[in-house]
């Protein structure tokens, strides 16, 4: 089983009384298909039937056991918050990443009877499942599911209104274009000072605006990777930098792996006219 598939639909079968260790990290998608288990973690265990299902973003020790009485087939899907590059805004993403981190998870449980339910069924019969419009419909199931938990709730910042305006901002903007703004044209969005505009980001993010940019960027960059007839130096370019040497050197401090390393333990096949030029010359546009 690869844990590392993103948004495609898999079936796992379980013999009585076996467990099945919940993947980690990132969000999941399951339903039973078959058979009676139990979702488990921390103490806390809940029955599922046939049909019963959850959404959850996975914590250590999480799992889900076949009952004693007969086998268990469960169909899941994986949702990996970094691929999601460009589908979420900044404030959505920085939540998501926040659950992600926490060692309790948070989980949205579905009856067969109930909407969840009956959507998660449609889903797996559809045909062609690795196909774009099949995982664009776990997408939106995921998002539907998750979507409560992303609403903030409503405060009183009478006297804080630069502040308010700051989160309507991130609470529209992709994380992708954040990743390509400079500090001076984000201030300028707010018309306060880039300093004002640096403490605000910080008060509502916990991390700096350019950790946050760097960690975007690198993300992305690892997404482009999987290509591998894409030039490294273009990914580079690409992804924000525009010295190769110091994307080299900010990709293995973030992924322990240089560019190439990353690229050859992801991608199948390494082509041999996959040249680039030395750390210390410049990518190309």
């Amino acid at each position: 089983m690869n844990t590392e598939r993103h948004l495609i639909l898999q079936t796992i079968v379980l013999p009585p009384s076996e467990e099945w260790t919940v993947p980690l990290p990132g969000w999941v998608a399951a339903r039973i298909s078959e058979g009676i288990g139990y979702w488990m973690h921390g103490g806390h265990v809940s029955e599922l039937k046939e049909g019963d299902g959850f959404v959850v973003c996975s914590a250590p020790n999480m799992v889900v056991r076949a009952s004693q009485l007969g086998k268990l087939a469960l169909e899941f899907y994986l949702i990996q918050i970094p691929l999601l590059n460009g589908l979420l805004t900044v404030a959505e993403g920085n939540k998501l990443e926040q659950m992600a981190h926490s060692l309790n998870g948070q989980i949205i449980f579905f009856k067969a009877t109930e909407a969840l339910g009956q959507k998660f069924s449609r889903l797996v019969h559809q045909a062609r499942p690795e196909s774009l419009p099949s995982r664009a419909a776990l997408f939106q199931f995921w998002s539907q599911a998750v979507g409560g938990l992303l609403v903030r709730p409503v405060t009183d910042e009478s006297g804080h209104k630069l502040r308010q305006r700051f989160r309507q901002l991130v609470e529209q903007m992709p994380d992708a274009e954040l990743a390509r703004q400079s500090l001076s044209r984000l201030a300028g969005m707010l018309d306060c000072s880039e300093r004002h505009f640096s403490r605000l980001f910080r008060l509502e993010f916990g991390v700096s605006l350019r950790a946050r940019q760097a960690e975007l960027r690198l993300q992305r960059a690892s997404q482009l990777l999987a290509d591998p007839n894409d030039k490294i130096s273009h990914i580079a370019f690409e992804s924000g930098y525009r010295h190769l040497g110091l994307f080299n050197s900010m990709f293995k401090k973030r992924f322990g792996l240089t560019p190439r390393e990353w690229r050859q333990l992801h991608s199948s096949a390494m082509p041999a006219t996959d040249a680039d030029p030395t750390p210390e010359s410049q990518p190309n546009s």
